[in-house]
């Protein structure tokens, strides 16, 4: 049976989770919530909970506050972050991949 997704966001620590925002096709702008998957010193990986899952990613600028945001469509930027994320080591409140939050994304398709 899937969790809900309302019930596992209300309880994901606030720095795991973020929402995305996109213009449809008629102007309108709509939101996605998103999960943080993988995380590197610069980069955090996100991926939405809309049926159509996208990939999405926060990097830090360089001697800068500011975050860049993309929307990744290719498979082997998306396994090469996951992968630097795993070598930074276990999630640690800082770096590595959050287990919890690949484990409901693959149970709630």
């Amino acid at each position: 049976m899937p969790l809900d997704s309302a019930s596992f966001l209300q309880h994901a620590a606030p720095d795991e989770k973020t929402t995305v925002y996109t213009k449809a096709t008629d102007g309108t702008v709509q939101e996605h919530p998103a999960l943080l998957i993988a995380q590197t010193k610069h980069q955090k990986l996100f991926i939405t909970l809309e049926k159509r899952r996208r990939y999405v990613t926060h990097t830090q600028v360089p001697g800068s506050n500011d975050v860049e945001i993309d929307f990744l469509q290719d498979y082997e930027e998306i396994e090469a972050l996951m992968e630097d994320a795993g070598l930074d080591g276990i999630h640690d409140g800082e770096q590595g991949i959050l287990y919890h939050n690949l484990l409901f994304l693959l149970m709630n398709p």
